[in-house]
């Protein structure tokens, strides 16, 4: 007997934690996949999950039945995919998460060469890295970009970018501290303006190039990077930004490099795993990858 389709339903259960979000995504109703994960069960005498008040929690049987089989569906039905959007116009809506940010700096760029093929519409969900996930997670989102690195055990990803960190100030500021080498000490007597009280990108900064803890004044907080650079180019305080955000202010002199320039960090896109069967998502995913590490070659490359 062949249970391809009760296996691949059980990958399915494995990967949402929930048997009706499965059913959903694979057009099963729930009895139906419920079948699907007894008819399982009773082949490999085991239990699989553990019946929640919200969902289902894997055994140790089923962590181990999943590690084996969730490739091979993923290519199975990736190359299903592939051959429907060659054979087949393909159309439909693209939700993608990722950094106000970056969407609005680089990914523009990526989404334009989507836009111009096929009938395919795209919708931003801007947002945070909880939000991002979450919108994921909860199938709100096809495609995310992200600057975490993905759970390999629940998305699948590639790079997508990379960008560099930069330590920014004014010109009056830059001017003021010209006499004096920029180090970490010097940079904690002078206020930051931060994404948040925990300093990101700052303190990955400091610990890198400084090897040392900011411990600089924070004057203003705000949870969008843009409104940082803003700041900055008022003339207060000193942040550090990606370089696609700030590279322009460099360059017309609104801002000046104060250090040398910081770690390198991955930008990332991901899904849920299996959601390459949906040829529309697969088309979007080769064409922003076809359109790959724009900002590293726009920036890097000067």
């Amino acid at each position: 007997m062949s249970y391809f389709v009760q296996l691949r339903t059980f990958v399915e259960v494995y990967r949402c934690l929930n048997i009706s979000r499965a059913a959903k995504n694979l057009g099963l109703s729930q009895p139906a996949a419920t079948a699907h994960i007894q008819t399982v069960e009773s082949a490999v005498g085991k239990s699989l999950f553990t019946r929640r008040h919200r969902g289902v929690e894997p055994t140790n049987i089923a962590h181990e039945l999943a590690a084996q089989l969730g490739s091979h569906f993923d290519a199975i039905e990736q190359k299903m995919a592939s051959t429907r959007s060659r054979s087949t116009d393909v159309q439909g809506t693209i939700a993608l998460a990722g950094p106000a940010e970056y969407i609005s700096y680089v990914a523009s760029a990526q989404l334009a060469n989507l836009l111009q093929g096929g009938n395919v519409t795209v919708t931003i969900l801007p947002g945070n890295r909880e939000q991002i996930y979450s919108a994921l997670d909860s199938g709100n989102a096809d495609l995310a970009i992200t600057g975490s690195l993905p759970d390999s055990k629940v998305y699948d990803y590639q790079v997508l970018d990379s960008e560099r960190l930069m330590l920014v100030a004014h010109r009056l500021l830059a001017d003021a501290l010209a006499q004096a080498p920029i180090d970490a000490s010097v940079l904690n007597t002078l206020p930051v303006v931060s994404y948040d009280a925990q300093l990101p990108l700052i303190r990955e900064y400091f610990d890198v190039i400084f090897k040392a803890h900011c411990r600089s004044p924070i004057v203003a907080t705000c949870p969008d990077i843009r409104a940082l650079a803003g700041i900055v180019r008022t003339g207060v305080g000193y942040s550090v930004l990606p370089d696609y955000l700030c590279h322009d202010d460099i360059r017309s002199g609104r801002l000046v490099q104060l250090g040398p320039e910081g770690p390198e960090n991955n930008i990332y896109l991901a899904w849920r795993k299996g959601a390459l069967a949906h040829p529309r998502v697969n088309y979007a995913r080769d064409i922003m990858m076809a359109f790959s590490n724009i900002n590293r070659y726009a920036f890097h490359r000067e």
